[in-house]
């Protein structure tokens, strides 16, 4: 970012994000539950209004949920297996959905 974008409020938002599950692997495992795996991120700005900023905003992201569950001989899952991965990258506008025009 130069200078000159940070003289407007530029900003550069970066985030990496991850949840990993290794449950049952291997001869004879019991898990009782579910397995799961949950990454959930938010990069850049949460606006609860009008945003008609104009300056150089960059945002990027990176995001991953993985489970690795019940690999082997004899293994039990007496539960769900879950991978999830949410993720919102720039901005998030609360505010009315559409510009009124006057």
């Amino acid at each position: 970012m130069t200078p000159w974008h940070a003289a407007f409020g530029s900003e550069v938002n970066q985030g990496q994000n991850s949840a990993s599950v290794t449950a049952a692997n291997g001869i004879g495992n019991s898990v009782d539950g579910a397995v799961v795996a949950e990454a959930t991120q938010v990069i850049g700005d949460v606006e609860h209004g009008f945003d008609y900023d104009p300056a150089f905003e960059m945002n990027t992201g990176f995001n991953s949920a993985d489970v690795n569950a019940g690999n082997g001989l004899l293994n039990s899952i007496d539960g769900g297996v879950f991978a999830i991965a949410d993720q919102t990258v720039g901005d998030v506008d609360l505010g009315f959905p559409l510009p009124i025009l006057f």
